[in-house]
């Protein structure tokens, strides 16, 4: 199911609201839990049930590890249980998303001919397999405690963070889920989070999807893009893929509002970032604090020299490659962050003076190692990086341009085309950059918290919010999936 449907902003999300907070009213809050299971694994197997049979897998897997924990105290045996968990999150994980990828690299390299059907890839296994991981180290270190069984399905399938995070940590959640004063609604609180939902649905529909029109458009015709329009193509898709994921998470963040909850933040303006170093501090927040926690700290951090330290960062950073998907794409993208990574770690001192330049050459590199993220192969992103610095100017730029074909231009389209057919693709070039220019004035403007504890109660500020939310929910019939549904 998704966020930006009509069947979730009129039916589901007022439906799943109503029902937990009148039987939280109820003396045992067991009933508002289990309702809020039921509600999250509908929402979950809404287009495919089957992915259901993956996740209760998983939860039953993975808590039967933690009553293990509860049970046995000798310490091998404690590291058996934890290398069983990991064992079972990390099998599941490779079997459901890098089997195939596994397969056809033994063919190629091997000269083997073994032929598996395609693997159906599970809504949000990467994000609620590392959720799991997270708890289960967590519970053999005795950071965490017994929770009961409702309590921890509710914590791992809770749907607003289900399918695409943020990646929430037990402690974020359930302390949350058992206080008493989250029976009640905070008004105040719900109001923040229908702001947060209103502006993170017009990320999504008014500014990602119409820049996925182009980037779609654009990456199916690689070879025949100039410079101009593949420079043009590959900032439409960092800034697509930044509106996509942060307006989900401002979403999930506004619906856990509504429910009484505080989900962490995930993106904190990172396309202002002024090094690498700095974008991951800022990009999938949730992301780098499970990488930094679970991987980078126990492999010995900062604190066993210099260049372990580099070791680790590419270590971290080819598992970031691999968590993202199954193609050497996110191989060669996570790789690149790494060693820009190590690079920033052994010359420290190596920066510009300006901070304007180290934000536009920070931004120049994380557009252009996305640009290999969203390559179909590293033969496609060969051919990209060749039309971006050997393409010149064909004038392609102004065809690529017409893809921007939107309702709300439809009048204004139909009378150029009876009263003055010449200016349809200077207004088509004049639409491109207006929406570029829009989405860039945005990536430097304020987080959305700030502005609508700013200006979220002002009445320019619910006029603003209001004719968003309607633009926004006329515009539903254009909807397109989330990018990172996909990883």
């Amino acid at each position: 199911m998704l966020f930006n449907s009509v069947f979730f902003i009129t039916t589901f999300l007022p439906l799943a609201l109503l029902g937990w907070y009148l039987l939280q009213q109820l003396n045992n809050p067991i009933y508002a839990k289990v309702f809020l299971v039921g509600m999250s694994l509908w929402f979950y197997g809404y287009y495919n049930p089957w992915y259901l049979c993956v996740l209760l897998l998983s939860l039953f897997g993975n808590y039967g590890c933690s009553v293990l924990f509860e049970k046995v105290r000798e310490q091998k045996k404690r590291k058996m249980v934890l290398a069983l968990g990991l064992f079972v999150n990390v099998g599941l994980l490779f079997y459901f998303k890098y089997f195939n990828f596994f397969i056809d690299n033994c063919n190629y390299f091997l000269h083997t001919d073994i032929s598996i059907e395609k693997i159906a890839l599970p809504l949000g296994i990467s994000f609620f397999t590392f959720q799991q991981i997270s708890f289960i180290i967590d519970r053999y270190q005795q950071t965490a405690p017994d929770y009961t069984f409702v309590d921890y399905v509710c914590f791992v399938t809770y749907f607003p963070q289900l399918i695409a995070g943020p990646i929430v940590l037990h402690s974020e959640f359930l302390p949350e889920l058992s206080a008493r004063k989250n029976r009640k609604v905070d008004w105040e609180l719900f109001f923040d989070g229908v702001m947060l939902f209103i502006l993170g649905l017009g990320k999504k529909v008014l500014l990602a999807d119409m820049l996925a029109v182009v980037v779609n458009a654009e990456f199916a015709n690689v070879a025949y893009l100039d410079g101009v329009s593949a420079w043009v193509t590959i900032i439409c898709y960092m800034l697509e893929l930044y509106f996509d994921f942060s307006g989900y998470c401002d979403m999930a963040r506004g619906i856990g509002k509504m429910f009484g909850f505080h989900l962490p933040e995930n993106f904190n303006s990172p396309l202002m970032a002024t090094s690498v170093k700095d974008f991951w501090r800022r990009w999938h927040m949730t992301l780098s604090r499970f990488l930094t926690t679970y991987i980078y700290i126990p492999l010995g951090g900062n604190r066993q020299g210099k260049w372990k330290k580099c070791r680790n960062l590419l270590v971290v950073f080819l598992v970031s490659g691999l968590w993202h998907g199954a193609n050497w794409t996110f191989v060669v993208w996570g790789l690149l962050h790494g060693a820009a990574m190590v690079w920033e770690a052994l010359f420290p001192k190596l920066r510009f003076r300006q901070e304007a330049l180290s934000r536009l050459c920070t931004g120049i590199y994380v557009t252009l190692t996305f640009a290999i993220f969203r390559s179909d192969s590293l033969a496609q992103a060969g051919q990209l990086f060749r039309q971006l610095f050997t393409g010149g100017n064909t004038g392609f730029f102004a065809g690529m341009c017409n893809t921007l074909q939107f309702p709300e231009t439809y009048a204004v389209v139909k009378a150029l085309e009876m009263v003055a057919p010449q200016l349809l693709n200077p207004f088509y070039m004049a639409c491109m950059l207006l929406l570029l220019g829009i989405a860039l004035w945005l990536v430097r403007g304020k987080r959305a918290e700030v502005w609508i504890e700013e200006k979220g109660r002002t009445w320019k500020g619910l006029t603003t919010v209001a004719i968003l939310f309607i633009w926004a929910f006329v515009s539903l019939s254009q909807v397109s999936t989330f990018l990172y549904f996909n990883f």
